[in-house]
C-alpha cells in the first residue's frame, strides 16, 4: 500500500518519546496526491496545542493541514495511553 493517497490526506505521525512529561509531541507526515508534508503536533497538558507543516504550501493549505493534523491528534491521544503511531486519512474538501 502506498503512503499517498489518490484523494484528501493521509497523516502517519509518531510520537517522540523524549518529550518533556506535561507535552505529546507527534512527528510525521501529511501525505496528499502530490506530496508529502512534514508535520508536527505539540500538545500540552490541558489538550491544547498546535500543529506546523513545512514545505512550500499556500497559506490556506498549510492552514488546513495543521487543522486537521491537530485535530487528529487531539482526537487519537484522548486518554491515560497515548497511542505511539497515529495513521489516518481525511477529507480537507
Amino acid at each position: 500500500m502506498s503512503e499517498r493517497p489518490s484523494a484528501g490526506v493521509r497523516f502517519v505521525v509518531t510520537r517522540v518519546p523524549e518529550a518533556p512529561s506535561n507535552a505529546l509531541i507527534y512527528r510525521g507526515f501529511a501525505h496528499t496526491p502530490s506530496a508529502d508534508w512534514p508535520v508536527e503536533v505539540r500538545l500540552d497538558d490541558t489538550a491544547k496545542g498546535s500543529a506546523t507543516v513545512e514545505g512550500d504550501l499556500g497559506d490556506s493549505e498549510r492552514a488546513a493541514l495543521a487543522s486537521a493534523a491537530l485535530r487528529l491528534v487531539r482526537a487519537a491521544a484522548k486518554g491515560e495511553r497515548p497511542p505511539r503511531k497515529i495513521v489516518r486519512w481525511r477529507d480537507l474538501a
